[in-house]
């Protein structure tokens, strides 16, 4: 049985909470690798935690049709055609990411990798196999709404791998860090199989169940794929472009940022399968309203207030914790910035699924890809180096979100253009908020703590003032969340 949903807020904020609390448990835990690494090894080390993101997307869609479509039936009372769901998922998941675990390890059999990657690429063959049940079970538990449990491994998961990490890598190095990982998601493995319900049933036709599942959620997930690509691009142009020594310094970049981009996805865990829900019964144009038009303003207006503390913050923390890795302060900044549109570009996307408009979004994609590829390299041919492809990266976000809008323009076109010109605010947004990061920035006092703490004020207080000054004129722009957040906490 579908247990009671709380209100999206309610749900968003909890969840959130564990994730917020896994990113900062997570965030000393990675910064533990560079401080322990050399810079070529951290490179290593971040073009391997690629090959899980990669391989998240061998089931072909499965998993992808378990987490839009099982709603979709609960909501037509369908309950044992979405419970089919769950085991055609798991089955069809865990088959494909075998073939993919078989041809990382005979990858590591070839000798012309050095030791470090080789012990990668075969400790990668573990962690995609053991991430398979992984992700499939969280995509059961997110179309169930059974966010509290995924909460609660989320905290396992971050202290575990706290824990190990500190006992493996000083004493093991670079072995060790892989030995922490595997450990920490065979035991978020198990926590899984005991505590989320799910026992996967042998379906009567096994093929035909994986066949179908894969024709209805190729073409959603190709669209994920699209998007990842253009996200991950830049870790692989760096290391293309400049070596695994850059690499270990932009990878840096990306583990900070890694927060921020964590939290608009997390909202859209939660909106995609409660819109996936009500597209049955709901009015088109109210569904723009509360699943497009309210998440975008809203993204757009408070997503500076994380941005900008932490693209602030960077060169007071590089500087204590990772003074090796001085390169990576202002790609950091720039890719924060960049976050903007990331996060917008996620709330568009659930409403080009939801519209079934995922494969000509998808056919577009890789000219996004294109374009970011090329910004890198001419950024590098001009000596940019690392800002410049963490520029090339921002320009792929903005043209994601772009491309998006676009795709949806004939929907929007139904809603009244008072309704649509709320948008507009984007672009100003996001220019203010890099140009007071930049000029912030320049300001002759220092780096220290108390100018650190200054710069952050004047920010947070600046747009603090302009949500204020836009509540009333917007109607669509929601109140600040911090008294339900509190709410939570007593």
């Amino acid at each position: 049985m579908e247990p009671r949903r709380a209100d999206f807020g309610t749900t968003l904020a909890r969840y959130l909470s564990s994730k917020i609390t896994r990113q900062l448990i997570g965030a000393i835990t990675a910064f533990l690798r560079p401080r322990l690494l050399t810079p070529e090894l951290f490179g290593v080390w971040t073009l391997l935690k690629l090959i899980p993101q990669y391989a998240s997307y061998a089931h072909l869609g499965a998993r992808t049709t378990l987490r839009v479509f099982y709603p979709w039936h609960l909501a037509r009372g369908e309950g044992e055609r979405a419970e089919s769901l769950v085991s055609g998922a798991i089955l069809t998941t865990l088959a494909l990411d075998a073939l993919v675990a078989i041809a990382l390890l005979l990858l590591a059999l070839d000798g012309h990798q050095d030791d470090a990657l080789r012990l990668g690429l075969v400790a990668m063959a573990g962690v995609v196999l053991l991430q398979a049940w992984h992700h499939t079970a969280f995509a059961a538990l997110k179309a169930r709404h059974r966010f509290d449990l995924i909460g609660r491994t989320n905290y396992l998961e971050s202290a575990l791998l706290l824990i190990t990490t500190l006992a493996l890598l000083p004493t093991l190095g670079f072995p060790g860090l892989l030995l922490s990982l595997l450990i920490t998601e065979a035991a978020v493995g198990v926590l899984l199989w005991r505590q989320a319900g799910i026992v996967p049933r042998w379906p009567r036709r096994p093929l035909g169940l994986g066949g179908e599942m894969i024709r209805r959620g190729w073409p959603i997930m190709s669209l994920e794929l699209a998007m990842m690509l253009v996200v991950t691009a830049d870790r692989v142009m760096a290391w293309v472009l400049l070596g695994t020594g850059a690499l270990g310094h932009y990878g840096v970049a990306v583990m900070i940022v890694g927060f921020l981009r964590n939290i608009p996805g997390t909202a859209r865990e939660i909106l995609e399968p409660r819109l996936m829900g009500e597209l049955a019964d709901a009015d088109r144009n109210q569904l723009l309203r509360e699943h497009l038009l309210r998440p975008a303003l809203n993204a757009a207006f408070l997503m500076p207030l994380l941005i900008g503390p932490v693209a602030l913050a960077t060169p007071l923390a590089i500087d204590w914790l990772l003074p090796r890795y001085q390169e990576a302060t202002v790609p950091t900044q720039i890719l924060a910035c960049g976050v903007h549109f990331l996060a917008l570009a996620l709330v568009l996307r659930s409403l080009v699924v939801a519209f079934e408009q995922q494969r000509r979004a998808a056919l577009l994609v890789p000219l996004v890809l294109v374009c970011e590829g090329l910004s890198a390299w001419l950024a590098v041919g001009l000596g940019w180096g690392l800002p410049g492809i963490a520029g090339a990266s921002v320009l792929g976000f903005a043209l994601l979100f772009m491309l998006f809008q676009r795709t949806l323009r004939p929907q929007l076109d139904h809603l009244e253009h008072r309704e649509r010109r709320q948008l507009d605010w984007i672009w100003p947004l996001f220019t203010l908020n890099g140009a007071l990061i930049w000029a912030l920035s320049l300001l002759p006092l220092g780096h220290g703590p108390v100018a650190t703490a200054l710069r952050i004020l004047v920010h947070v207080v600046l747009f603090l003032v302009i949500h204020r000054l836009a509540r009333p004129r917007l109607a669509l722009l929601s109140p600040l969340p911090w008294r339900r957040l509190l709410r939570l906490r007593r």
